[in-house]
């Protein structure tokens, strides 16, 4: 469970085992300098973007948990 340095991942892969919520189905943009999450909300229909992994709350309310992606590097 742990990575390739030995370090425990920051967000586990099971978000509601933990009892955050369920992983939204993101799509990374690479911007200038950085890598932003376009998260498909099921709250509201919209598309919301974030600049970082973990929990979010969208501007519409709902709450959802941003996977980081493996090609954000």
């Amino acid at each position: 469970m742990s990575g390739p340095d030995g370090q425990l991942p920051l967000l586990p892969a099971d978000p509601p085992r933990w009892g955050g919520p369920a992983a939204a189905a993101t799509t990374p943009i690479r911007t200038q300098g950085r890598t932003e999450y376009a998260v498909s909300c099921d709250g509201c229909g919209q598309v919301h973007r974030h600049v970082s992994p973990g929990v979010r709350t969208a501007p519409c309310g709902a709450t959802y948990t941003v996977p980081e992606s493996d090609d954000a590097s």
